[in-house]
């Protein structure tokens, strides 16, 4: 026999893609889903050898159905694209699972994707690089670097389906052996089916991919929105759209740390049973403006008219200033400014700027906008805080506004204990209070001329901690009340109380009133005395006092 010497020898080992396909769902079913591991052990539900045995079950469950997903697709360089993809994915969803408490739905991913850059940054930090490396960038290196035997297309195709219909199978004999438990399991504990990687990331995807590719049509609310009578003072409405902020962490709500000290000062009004919309900005602040109503703005077919648009229809000078990341649409058809990359030397620094660079000369502002437009019925002026926005909350106040330590300055808010995180977080709730003192002021500045009022109100509140959750965007029916229970805070101008013939009595007597975002757009309306067939008298929290 005769051997070429120099023929290269392969020495590459191939394997079937079957065998990385299967490798990879082990690697996803048991370290993608720590986060799930962890809250199923925390759970008196699943205990003794019955708990271990639905864990068990659960988990070859999940290897099945990522088999049998990963089944489908094997192929000599489909494997390797595909598995990468769910790696990839999934990688900083278990992160934020396992760190902030968090799970993975559409609403937390619509919010993920409408996050700005400096929102996006201080959710970065060396834990989060360390697991994208562990859990997606090696296993993905691992991935490619093995080589797989080719079969031709029919054969493939045909041997791919026969192992994904009987993983499929392995999966549900798993759930049906363990059903009863694992049916319980889901209806007292909902948070656990979010939890269940990569497939939460799959459904989400797909629902937010659904959803944006859909369009839906604009519809008006009508022309017919006009302005009632003509006071003899021009009225005026600042109006601030708070960020992150719970009510229970208001000492003008009850709490016990002296977060309102100026706003105590004010005479204002603070309702102690308000609850939001939503548990994220994405979400709360298009729906607090709506006419809907909670129930129907999730269900709608069409986006419509907000109150802006209708106190600007109705002759009213409207302008959007916002040091967030964005109005989420609510501004798109009035002025609007973004003022967080504003260079103020007091209120900005490099990373960004502080809420006071909203109130800064707002009085000015004001007279301004009404000079622009001396016809007009009077202005209205919106402002988006960046407010509580966390996990950084130490950077939300500046240096000089730090009443509680020691305060948590770092973003990995599991290397703080709750006292440092909670007095980063009241920080920035003293710091609103500063700033929302400092609004009032600036409206008392204005000419006699004037009618001002100030209604401030949080698009959602946070968790911080508690149960071992962090941040917010929890699914609304699972979420704790941490992060729906918002504050409501008015201050109501000599002016307006009188032309409006809003008795003040009244008002203090309905501060324990529930109070939601649904009376948002019908309370605005009714203030700045707007009549229009969208007005719903029983949603409006002025009309017991008038």
């Amino acid at each position: 026999m005769k051997i070429n010497f120099n023929r290269p020898l392969n020495t590459t080992l191939q394997t079937d893609p079957l065998w990385s396909a299967l490798a990879l769902s082990i690697f996803l079913a048991t370290f993608a889903n720590i986060a799930l591991w962890e809250t199923l052990c925390k759970l008196p539900d699943v205990s003794g050898a019955k708990g271990v045995f639905l864990v068990l079950a659960l988990w070859f469950a999940i290897v099945a159905a990522v088999f049998s997903l990963l089944s489908i697709f094997a192929g000599r360089w489909s494997t390797k694209i595909v598995g990468a993809l769910l790696l990839l994915a999934s990688a900083p969803a278990v992160y934020f699972m396992f760190s902030y408490g968090v799970v993975i739905d559409v609403t937390m991913l619509k919010n993920a994707m409408q996050t700005d850059v400096k929102e996006t940054l201080d959710l970065m930090n060396f834990q989060f690089v360390i697991a994208f490396l562990l859990l997606g960038v090696l296993p993905c290196i691992w991935l490619f670097k093995r080589q797989h035997t080719h079969l031709y297309f029919g054969k493939r195709v045909l041997r791919n389906l026969v192992f994904a219909v009987m993983a499929l199978i392995l999966a549900f004999a798993s759930i049906f052996a363990v059903k009863g438990d694992l049916a319980t399991l889901m209806r007292n504990h909902s948070k656990v089916r979010y939890l269940i990687t990569p497939f939460n990331v799959l459904y989400a995807g797909g629902k937010f991919a659904a959803g944006e590719a859909k369009t839906m049509p604009f519809e008006s609310l009508g022309a017919a929105a006009v302005v009632g009578d003509t006071p003899k003072a021009l009225p005026v409405l600042a109006l601030i759209v708070g960020e992150t902020a719970r009510a229970d962490h208001f000492s003008l709500n009850g709490y016990a740390k002296l977060t309102n000290p100026e706003l105590a000062k004010q005479s204002v009004l603070s309702f102690t049973n308000a609850w939001s919309c939503g548990t994220n900005t994405a979400d709360s602040v298009p729906c607090m403006f709506s006419h809907l109503g909670r129930e129907s703005f999730f269900k709608r077919q069409a986006n419509y008219d907000n109150v802006l648009d209708l106190l600007q229809r109705a002759g009213y000078s409207v302008v959007w200033l916002d040091n967030n990341s964005g109005c989420k649409g609510v501004c798109d058809r009035v002025p609007s400014e973004d003022l967080s990359k504003s260079k103020h030397p007091t209120h900005c620094t490099a990373e960004g700027c502080f809420d006071e660079i909203l109130s800064s000369d707002l009085a000015k502002r004001i007279q301004a906008v009404q000079s622009a437009k001396p016809a007009s019925k009077g202005v209205v002026v919106v402002m988006h805080q960046l407010g509580s926005h966390g996990p950084a909350y130490f950077k939300r106040s500046p240096p000089t506004a730090k009443s509680f330590l020691p305060e948590c300055t770092t973003n990995v808010l599991q290397s703080c204990d709750t006292e440092s995180i909670t007095n980063a977080y009241d920080n920035s709730i003293a710091y609103t209070d500063k700033m929302l003192a400092n609004v009032v002021k600036e409206l008392k500045s204005l000419p006699a001329s004037y009618a001002p009022a100030m209604v401030y109100m949080s698009d959602h509140g946070e968790s911080l901690g508690e149960a071992g959750t962090y941040l917010h965007g929890l699914p609304y029916a699972i979420a704790p009340d941490a992060q729906k229970h918002v504050p409501l805070i008015m201050w109501l101008s000599p002016n307006v109380q009188q032309q409006r013939g809003i008795q003040a009595d009244c008002m203090k007597a309905q501060l324990d009133t529930k109070l939601s975002h649904d009376y948002l757009f019908h309370s605005l309306l009714s203030l700045m005395r707007v009549q229009t067939a969208s007005y719903k008298p029983e949603l409006d929290w002025f009309k017991p006092c008038l």
